[in-house]
């Protein structure tokens, strides 16, 4: 464990890796005790925090992200089109005519 007295003391806690400005803390019922977060996890940019969020599938109440800097975080999850809805069963755009 690295000694807080080398660490900026007001960061020391909460962001102990200075080039992992982003926290993420989970609030998941599976994932807490108590309302305490079990998973703490440190991204290095906001590309890599998003793509975290998308693989677990986790919704904005089930966590708490927080910035070294004071930035706040906006996810934009692009969401995928379904091919069946947009196709309807008896549609013919498959067949070519000649």
């Amino acid at each position: 464990m690295i000694r807080s007295s080398i660490l900026d003391p007001e960061y020391n806690i909460l962001f102990p890796y200075e080039t992992f400005p982003w926290r993420l803390e989970v609030n998941r019922d599976c994932h807490n005790i108590n309302g305490i977060a079990l998973t703490v996890c440190h991204f290095e940019c906001e590309e890599h925090l998003q793509k975290y969020l998308i693989r677990y599938k986790l919704k904005p109440k089930d966590y708490k992200v927080s910035n070294r800097e004071g930035k706040s975080f906006q996810f934009s999850q692009k969401h995928k089109k379904n091919v069946s809805k947009r196709f309807r069963k008896g549609d013919n755009r498959s067949s070519s005519t000649s």
